[in-house]
């Protein structure tokens, strides 16, 4: 699935279009579709994103999430669709959740709250897809 599809955003042709929607913000109505293309519990999703569970409950459907939040979202959306292209779907959200010496002794999952944790996953995942030991 296409973050546009999965946003019912507008064509996205190049990544300046994603800092579009970054920056207008993504509804809150969105987030039951996010949790179900990429697996994520609500407490999961609340610890990789910069609000509580809590917080974001209580949020009507119509809420639009601030940019650092909908950034943060795109982001997590680009992982999982490059981490499903190369493991598969299953395979995928069990890595993400298995100890992984290359990040420190640490679960992908755990270090996704931040932009560098996500980018440092990204390396690990191009390099299994290009054959190197990772």
């Amino acid at each position: 699935m296409t973050i546009q599809a999965l946003l019912e955003s507008q064509a996205i042709y190049r990544r300046t279009d994603l800092i579009e929607i970054a920056r207008n913000g993504i509804k809150t109505k969105y987030i039951k579709q996010i949790k179900n293309y990429t697996s994520l519990s609500d407490k999961e999703l609340s610890h990789i994103l910069p609000i509580s569970q809590r917080q974001l409950v209580r949020y009507s459907e119509d809420h639009i999430l601030n940019k650092e939040i909908s950034s943060h979202l795109i982001q997590i959306l680009e992982l999982f669709q490059k981490g499903f292209k190369i493991f598969g779907e299953d395979k995928f959200n069990l890595w993400i959740r298995t100890i992984n010496k290359v990040l420190n002794q640490n679960k992908p999952i755990e270090i996704m709250d931040t932009s560098i944790g996500i980018e440092m996953i990204e390396d690990v995942l191009g390099r299994i897809e290009h054959g190197v030991y990772s």
